[in-house]
């Protein structure tokens, strides 16, 4: 009978700590998530901003020579990343195919101008050094305009400063959530094991022998959750690479790894901490409250 009393024992244990591994890896996934956002989050806002276009419009007399040298001259500057030119033939065919018929032989003639496609430095994304830049190029002889949205680049920087303050204020609120539901997993195991502390203690035991095997166990859920955590992640990276390749060539592969070195830190200390403070709950109760 006890043989099977301890078979029994040995099963909700261990049923216990799978519980507590996959709490503390499915939530240390998702604090990765969101950490991986976080910490990559000035390379998406870069894309972003990056892949604003204004364009330059030219006059249609102007000299191709001309023009393939002004093209130049911009690309050397300091806050374009890209300058492409787009001839007005080049143009009209992509009107053609947006429109799906031939506006050129219709009319007779091309009625587009030659026009340049910029593309800023992210730092440079802004009302006030596009206004500057705006200035800067309608110097040139050549060009008749140069056409750009404001009230779009506006939106853009706004909104990356309020996705920002999201994930800042999401990973709070998930670390305060991670580490209440860490702390009830483990404090539900160490509660099926209050008999077991109370009676080392009544035969002696020091009360740094009874939390050694305790804490021991505990570094290695938290290890073994942050590296289920991990390997959740990898997989789920791996799976936006087959459908968004774009996105997962912005992610830095070395804040990633920082970012699961946080994982694992957090998942052992967490599951540490939780376990030291519920064993040293059931060292101090007394006796005939242990029941309760």
């Amino acid at each position: 009978m006890s043989t099977k009393e301890e078979k029994f024992n040995k099963r909700r244990l261990r049923s216990a700590y799978l519980s507590v591994t996959i709490s503390i890896a499915l939530v240390l996934f998702l604090v990765g998530a969101l950490g991986v956002l976080v910490v990559n989050a000035q390379s998406l806002a870069k894309e972003m901003r990056e892949n604003f276009t204004f364009t330059v419009m030219l006059k249609s007399d102007a000299p191709e020579v001309e023009i393939r040298q002004f093209v130049k001259e911009l690309q050397i500057k300091d806050y374009i990343k890209e300058a492409e030119l787009i001839t007005k033939d080049e143009a009209a065919e992509m009107m053609k195919q947006e429109l799906g018929e031939d506006f050129v032989e219709f009319l007779g003639y091309n009625p587009l101008n030659d026009a340049l496609d910029v593309r800023l430095n992210s730092e440079f994304v802004n009302t006030t050094e596009i206004d500057k830049i705006q200035q800067e190029i309608l110097e040139n002889n050549l060009v008749t305009e140069v056409v750009y949205d404001p009230d779009l680049i506006q939106l853009v920087n706004e909104n990356i400063e309020r996705i920002g303050l999201v994930l800042a204020a999401g990973i709070f609120l998930l670390l305060i959530i991670s580490i209440a539901l860490i702390n009830s997993s483990i404090r539900l195991t160490i509660y099926s094991r209050r008999f077991l502390i109370k009676t080392m203690q009544l035969v002696g035991a020091t009360k740094p022998f009874i939390q050694r095997p305790f804490l021991l166990r505990s570094i290695k859920l938290g290890v073994f959750g942050a590296i289920v955590a991990a390997l959740l992640l990898t997989a789920m990276g791996y799976g936006l690479y087959q459908y968004l390749p774009e996105f997962t060539a912005l992610l830095n592969p070395t804040k990633i790894a920082i970012v699961f070195a946080i994982m694992l830190v957090l998942g052992v200390a967490i599951s540490w901490v939780s376990t030291w403070l519920a064993v040293n709950k059931f060292l101090k109760i007394k006796t005939d409250e242990i029941h309760y």
